[in-house]
């Protein structure tokens, strides 16, 4: 697989924002300290979720007991589901291994890396997705050890990383903003969040605002 052209580049697109993606885990590491979490418990948590919406939410709900928790995770998951069967879609037949290889780092970033791939004429997604997905799974676990172990010493609200998240989203997805529809989707996406923001609980805005662009997206020629 490393002499996989197609591996090479999705190590090269997704090096694009990997620190970022590393910056998103140390800023998850230091928020899940102040919540309460030991260091291991943090970087354990990082490596078995592998979704850094849904670990945000869990931290930030934990004072509101389990059942908030549970919803948010549901509601946030939920998301996953259109961009299974995207993917599924043309990605096409493989064996069960390889689908459940594919399925454990199904994140945002990947996800529309692989889209993209996909629609440039990548030859082989399975190389391609599973270099992206080593590299952010990395860089994310990476990111939070380090905020595990060292942001003890950091106010979360000194530092305002609460404010930080937007531009962090923001140059995530820049790279990726290259056609007519890519523009289209961003703007569904500020568009629906927004609205979403004002009437919806915190479990169901980032859903809401996924399928809505997905919808708008697939409505939209290139």
């Amino acid at each position: 697989m490393l002499e996989n052209s197609s591996f090479r580049q999705g190590i090269r697109d997704s090096a694009l924002i990997i620190l970022a993606v590393a910056f998103f885990g140390t800023a998850y590491g230091v928020l899940a300290l102040s919540a309460g979490f030991s260091p291991w418990l943090t970087i354990f948590s990082s490596v078995v979720i592998v979704s850094g919406a849904a670990q945000f939410a869990m931290v930030g709900l934990l004072p509101a007991g389990p059942v908030a928790v549970l919803v948010a995770a549901v509601g946030l998951g939920l998301r996953h589901v259109p961009m299974s069967a995207a993917l599924a879609g043309i990605i096409g037949p493989r064996p069960l291994g390889t689908r459940l290889r594919l399925s454990f780092v199904l994140v945002d970033e990947t996800f529309g890396l692989t889209v993209r791939a996909a629609n440039s004429g990548v030859e082989d997604l399975v190389a391609y997705k599973t270099a992206a997905d080593l590299m952010l799974y990395s860089s994310f676990v990476g990111g939070t050890i380090v905020g595990a172990w060292f942001g003890g010493a950091i106010d979360p609200q000194v530092v305002g990383i609460g404010v930080l998240f937007p531009l962090l989203f923001l140059g995530i997805a820049a790279p990726m903003i290259r056609t007519r529809r890519d523009w289209i989707v961003v703007g569904l996406t500020v568009a629906t969040s927004l609205v979403a923001a004002s009437i919806l609980p915190p479990a169901w805005q980032i859903t809401t605002a996924a399928i809505a662009a997905s919808i708008g997206g697939m409505a939209v020629g290139e």
